[in-house]
């Protein structure tokens, strides 16, 4: 009864061991794009935005990496087919001042979380006239 014992006892401790050391362990060399601090914020997003001349609206934009990386690029806002661009410092981002399609577009955001950014931008679109527009990016 007791070698019954001991060898339960020794398997069973063999085979907690040995399931202990199969674990998976992720190797960061392996998914590169893990050290690029741009990778969050790169998505298709759901935009929610209210406008001040067009009111509220709702449609899909793409935020993507650039060559520069500083940069990552909005695809799609504001119904432009020309990629906006953006300077990033952590969680918030800039867009600087630039003309995309004939308009002056600026502003700036913040990745709340892995699922959420919010940001406030200006399109001027006549003269001097300004479209103040506040959305919310979600996935």
């Amino acid at each position: 009864m007791k070698k019954i014992f001991l060898f339960a006892s020794a398997f069973v401790l063999f085979a907690t061991l040995f399931l202990a050391s199969c674990s998976k362990t992720e190797d960061p060399a392996a998914n590169p794009s893990s050290t690029d601090p741009r990778a969050r914020f790169l998505a298709n997003w759901y935009i929610q935005e209210n406008s001040s001349d067009f009111g509220p609206s709702t449609y899909y934009v793409n935020i993507i990496d650039s060559s520069n990386a500083s940069y990552i690029m909005f695809k799609y806002l504001y119904g432009y087919h020309t990629r906006v661009g953006a300077t990033f410092n952590g969680n918030n981002f800039t867009i600087p001042t630039q003309t995309i399609e004939g308009n002056i577009v600026s502003g700036t955001g913040t990745l709340s979380n892995s699922s959420r950014i919010d940001m406030t931008y200006l399109v001027r679109t006549a003269g001097s006239s300004y479209d103040t527009v506040r959305a919310v990016l979600t996935k």
